[in-house]
């Protein structure tokens, strides 16, 4: 059974309104939906409630669907938003995705549409909440965790423990490759590591020692395990990597069992 899941309408037609409330926890008992007519209410709403999902209407008083989506982002960018309005174009649908919307539906006011709708909000709402979670286990695992990109070998996400292991910031680390924080000497080398990637993202599995750099130079031994996942619906390359200097708790007593994050990471 699905946990609940509250849903904030931002709709000005009163009557629209509350044939989509009735519609919506009737085909589904975990969604209560709460509504309010314009954005700058709805934005007091999100502040005070922290709803799961927002469905907005396009044509509303004061800000249309996609201002209050752009302003939306920019304060709550993972809110899952649909924008569910009676104007269908192109030009709205190209907007709305250029702003950042879940999912876009022209409303009706049919069981199907009802029934689409909350499809389409428990989809949104279990990737909002799976990628949380995963976020939380991936900042929260004692030891160091880097995404690759699989093109380029380059770092699109990392860790705060493999960061401040390497005495970088976060924001420095993205998009660096292996070669910035290996040691550079046989069998260190940049292109050694950019291939063991390459091999990962063909889907074999890696498993190897090597030697990380920090910042201020100083070279420490570490193992790396290198998986093919997907993350956010992207191919990407999970590297568990694990201080073997003794400089910080041994995370586990066996590779298998310290690389267990890695045997089935989520497919968000």
């Amino acid at each position: 059974m699905l946990a609940p899941i509250t849903v904030l309408h931002v709709e000005d037609d009163s009557q629209f309104a509350a044939l989509t409330r009735r519609g919506l926890e009737r085909e589904a008992a975990s969604i209560t939906v709460e509504t309010v007519a314009d954005a700058n209410a709805a934005f007091d709403r999100i502040a005070a409630d922290r709803p799961d999902c927002v469905v907005s209407d396009y044509q509303m008083p004061g800000r249309n669907g996609i201002e209050f989506l752009t302003d939306l982002r920019a304060e709550y960018p993972n809110l899952p938003f649909i924008l569910y309005t009676s104007k269908g174009s192109e030009a709205v649908a190209s907007d709305a995705i250029s702003a950042g919307v879940t999912d876009y539906i022209q409303k009706d006011a049919t069981t199907e549409q009802y029934e689409l709708l909350v499809r389409r909000i428990e989809q949104a709402v279990a990737r909002r909440r799976a990628e949380r979670d995963y976020r939380e286990i991936f900042e929260k695992v004692p030891a160091g965790l880097v995404v690759h990109d699989p093109e380029t070998g380059a770092i699109v996400d990392a860790n705060r423990h493999f960061c401040e292991r390497l005495g970088y910031d976060r924001e420095e680390v993205i998009g660096m490759t292996v070669g910035d924080f290996s040691a550079g000497e046989p069998p260190y080398e940049a292109a050694t590591g950019r291939n063991k990637i390459q091999e990962a993202a063909d889907g074999e599995p890696q498993r190897f020692t090597w030697r990380d750099q920090t910042s201020d130079g100083e070279t420490f031994p570490v193992e790396v395990v290198l998986e093919r996942t997907t993350i956010g619906g992207q191919e990407r390359v999970l590297a568990f990597v694990r201080d073997l200097s003794g400089d910080e708790p041994n995370v586990a007593d066996s590779p298998d069992r310290s690389a267990g994050f890695l045997s089935s990471p989520p497919h968000l």
